[in-house]
């Protein structure tokens, strides 16, 4: 619970730039991962990350995601998905 706070007091304060982002793309090295952030097809920043930060971090948001589609009973579709129903809907039209 004191980590969550911590979160909640770093994200209503002033001091920590804020970035949205719509877009992204991932590259890997022997090094480490960088994640290129974009908002409507323009770069708002990278980041880098060592392969355990990463790995960490994408196994952070997968529980995250999973935890709000439970809670929401709601599945979050990704782009691909959502293509694929739109391509179904506009097969089932024809």
């Amino acid at each position: 619970m004191a980590k969550e706070k911590n979160i909640m007091d770093v994200m209503k304060s002033d001091d920590t730039p804020s970035i949205y982002f719509n877009e992204f793309g991932v590259g890997i090295s022997k090094n480490d991962v960088f994640i290129l952030l974009r908002r409507n097809g323009k770069e708002e920043a990278i980041l880098n990350a060592s392969h355990v930060t990463a790995k960490s971090l994408a196994n952070a948001l997968d529980e995250a995601i999973n935890d709000f589609e439970v809670r929401t009973k709601q599945k979050i579709l990704i782009p691909e998905e959502i293509e694929k129903s739109m391509d179904n809907v506009a097969d089932a039209d024809k």
